[in-house]
């Protein structure tokens, strides 16, 4: 929802506003109604946090319009710290702070001029008690230090989110890499599987060659035939290198009866709480190098529910083959709000999935279901596909 996380901001501007309008109370019925715009500019301070630039405009049209408001009234407004009344001095540093930290730096350095030059407005304008001196030192001092406050806050947190998007940055980066790389170990398997294939029938069409023609003419279409299977296989390794020294997840584990192998990560589940229930429909042979994959998948997903919805009364998993794609989903009704994983916070799984499945052609998605539980969705091509 839009408004998330902005119900703290909110209530810091209503206490400010209460204390403001309990201050402005002894003036009487016009100091009241000249009090009213300065809610506007509190508004446009919660909102910034989704707007920065509109709401550093919008807070400078709301101080000017208050100006002219209590110009008209002939009514006097707080002001201790700047030309501004307290309510709408905090208002414009929040605003400036958000500003400087969430958008460019030009728009940035517009959006606080604005927010200036209204300021140095109402100081000329504005009958304030006590009353403020625009030019003199000992007023002017604590508003450039509230700027220069706010500016600063604006520029550390701009540093600190740079700083954080690089390090997710290399996150991911690294969790993909991994992710090409157990791929690339487990379809090197593959693949040599086949080359072996290979030369075992060329080396006994040699053999068999001079003594009988026709036996070893025989030979040459499982020849061809392993050939197209390991050069199918190979478009699927995209170019990722093999790495010793990688995490190779289930690939060391892996056999070639895919049923068999999901089963026995089930029953893994299954062992230590997790209530899943397994259904296949596989009438479609599903290649080696899928097959890992797939193995790779619900594995993943089986530790992601452990991690994350520990509470899940009913984890399905469901595997089937139409079409010539292999679809994979897995679904948990576990808490729809986000938790803390068992043993620490997570790491890049998802990221990893989606890696894999797109390496091999076909789409990957997760997401929640609703009020409560989680959805993971992959759908691999059998044949081809890669990219």
């Amino acid at each position: 929802m839009w408004t998330h996380g902005l119900w703290p901001v909110a209530g810091l501007f209503t206490v400010v506003l209460a204390f403001e309008l309990a201050l402005f109370r002894y003036q009487g019925y016009r100091a009241l109604v000249g009090w009213a715009p300065t809610a506007l500019t509190c508004l446009f301070a919660v909102l910034a946090v989704r707007r920065p630039v509109a709401a550093a405009c919008a807070a400078a049209a709301s101080v000017l319009l208050t100006t002219f408001w209590v110009d008209f009234l002939g009514v006097s407004t707080l002001a201790y710290f700047s030309p501004l009344s307290p309510a709408e001095t905090l208002a414009c540093m929040v605003i400036a702070a958000v500003v400087v930290r969430q958008s460019p730096g030009e728009q940035s350095a517009i959006a606080v001029a604005l927010m200036v030059a209204a300021a140095v407005y109402a100081a000329v304008v504005r009958d304030t008690a006590p009353h403020y001196h625009l030019l003199e030192p000992s007023d002017l001092f604590p508003t450039t230090m509230l700027l220069a406050l706010a500016i600063g806050s604006g520029l550390y947190f701009r540093a600190r989110d740079a700083d954080r998007e690089r390090s997710i940055h290399v996150a991911v980066s690294a969790a993909q890499q991994e992710e090409r790389i157990a791929l690339a170990r487990e379809l090197h398997d593959v693949v040599a599987h086949h080359v072996t294939g290979i030369v075992v029938q060329a080396q006994a069409a040699l053999t068999v060659a001079e003594a009988d023609p026709l036996a070893a003419h025989r030979l040459l279409p499982g020849i061809a035939r392993s050939g197209s299977d390991a050069l199918a296989a190979m478009r699927r390794l995209v170019g990722t290198l093999r790495d010793e020294g990688s995490r190779v997840g289930t690939a060391d584990v892996a056999t070639t009866d895919l049923q068999a192998d999901v089963r026995a990560v089930v029953a893994q589940a299954r062992d230590v709480g997790t209530p899943v229930e397994l259904r296949m429909a596989l009438p479609e042979p599903v290649p080696p190098e899928v097959a890992r994959s797939v193995l790779r998948l619900v594995q993943e997903s089986l530790t992601n529910v452990q991690k994350h919805a520990a509470e899940a009364t009913e984890v399905a998993v469901e595997l089937s083959t139409k079409d010539g794609v292999v679809r994979l989903a897995v679904r948990d009704d576990g808490p729809g709000l986000p938790v803390e994983p068992v043993g620490g916070s997570g790491g890049y799984g998802l990221i990893g999935m989606r890696e894999r499945a797109e390496l091999l052609g076909g789409t990957f998605s997760a997401g929640p279901t609703g009020v409560r539980g989680w959805r993971v969705l992959a759908e691999l091509p059998v044949e081809g596909g890669a990219r």
